[in-house]
């Protein structure tokens, strides 16, 4: 019975940490590129945080699969429970396809000292960010409905 209370407490716990750390980075994003030094400070800070959101992200996919199969078992979940495990894959695939290229195309102007192109690409990146943060709203409003 505890290892169900411990499963539960490590997947809100990693949960809350998948949204909370890209809270501050937009505006980091925004602030940063506008300067060639400090455009190459934030490029460890973003690699520290891709690095935290995988981890947290696929903590909080695994923590609730698993929780889904030690409650009601996968085929047995409530339909909105459904929803949030394909929102966060959605999460998964808007990082992948959307994120990471922006911030890739970011990185390569702040390497190269353009920052008018880095400056410029900062609205894709954000706009990636903000839509996960939306399906991360989504997924958790399936979770407690």
């Amino acid at each position: 019975m505890y290892v169900l209370e411990a499963l539960t407490i490590a997947h809100i716990a990693v949960a809350a940490a998948w949204f909370g750390h890209k809270l501050l980075i937009p505006r980091d994003v925004r602030t940063s590129v506008r300067d060639v030094e400090a455009g190459r400070n934030l490029i460890p800070r973003i690699q520290r945080a891709q690095t935290l959101g995988l981890t947290t992200g696929t903590l909080t996919l695994a923590t609730g699969v698993w929780l889904m199969i030690e409650t009601t078992g996968f085929a047995g979940a409530p339909l909105q429970i459904h929803i949030a495990l394909g929102v966060v894959v959605m999460m998964f695939l808007v990082g992948f396809f959307l994120a990471r290229p922006a911030w890739n195309r970011i990185r390569s102007a702040v390497v190269d000292g353009d920052t008018p192109s880095a400056a410029g690409g900062v609205s894709a990146f954000n706009r990636a960010l903000a839509l996960e943060s939306l399906l991360w709203v989504l997924a958790l409003t399936m979770m407690v409905i």
